[in-house]
């Protein structure tokens, strides 16, 4: 009787830990995560009090910061009237610390003159990364841009030749010199830029928020402007800008969320 018990919990425990509620979002959600739900066409959706972009079919997406709360909670307003709440618990995320030795001093404490370059850079990307667009290549199921050894995860803090430096907002991906780099996701091409710190970068819109950044290619294949489908060439792997190896360095947000792109891959 012991052992029926146990199978029994057992498999509750599995049904639990993999249930899903009736906008099609598995539970539990993980900080980080990016996540696509369906309702009925003509509701409504709003997440922590904005309300969200929702398809024609009734599809929408919502990103999880690295360090993001324990419960989601989505309010869905009917067409018919009244409104459902969903309370969606949030599993944490334990996030290590990296020590990257080797860099340029100039890229470990940038001399004065090129803080403003660095500025303007970052706020080159954070625009683009307010877009809105109708584009649902998010619904895609996601693919790796390039296969490889991983050299670095997302959300773990950086301590860079010694010096304590931010938390690294991408997976990295070190497949050697020159290795072809294709798109994840369907999207268009919003931004083709050589910056500082992360060299020759490319960010692409998915749709919705959603946006994929790639930096220290060696070189761009994608124009800025240009639709690509999912796998299509965008680049190779490099080491411009702050790199001490070549490789790529992938990141994901919805908006201004960084998000974890493992997650979407299965493999966090």
């Amino acid at each position: 009787m012991k052992v029926l018990s146990a199978i029994l919990f057992f498999i509750l425990s599995i049904q639990i830990s993999f249930a899903e509620n009736d906008l099609g979002i598995p539970e539990p959600l993980k900080q980080g995560g990016f996540y696509v739900g369906k309702i009925a066409i003509g509701d409504k959706v709003t997440f922590h009090g904005k309300r969200v972009k929702v398809s024609e079919d009734g599809f929408f997406v919502f990103g999880l910061g690295p360090k993001y709360k324990s419960q989601a909670n989505i309010r869905v307003d009917h067409k018919a009237g009244g409104h459902t709440m969903y309370h969606l618990p949030v599993k944490p995320y334990d996030y290590d610390v990296e020590q990257i030795k080797g860099l340029p001093p100039k890229y470990v404490t940038p001399p004065k003159e090129v803080l403003e370059r660095i500025r303007t850079d970052a706020a080159e990307v954070r625009k683009i990364r307010t877009l809105d667009s109708d584009l649902q290549n998010f619904r895609e199921e996601m693919i790796w841009p390039v296969e490889g050894r991983i050299s670095g995860r997302f959300g773990n803090h950086r301590v860079y030749n010694g010096k304590l430096g931010s938390m690294h907002t991408g997976l990295d991906i070190a497949p050697g010199q020159g290795a072809l780099i294709v798109a994840p996701l369907g999207g268009k091409v919003t931004l083709v830029s050589d910056q500082y710190l992360t060299g020759n970068t490319m960010v692409i819109d998915h749709g919705h928020g959603i946006s994929s950044v790639y930096a220290h290619m060696e070189k761009t294949i994608a124009k800025e402007g240009q639709i690509v489908k999912q796998g299509d060439p965008i680049g190779t792997v490099g080491m411009t800008g702050r790199a001490t190896g070549p490789h790529l360095h992938w990141g994901m947000n919805w908006f201004g969320e960084r998000l974890n792109a493992g997650i979407a891959l299965g493999i966090e």
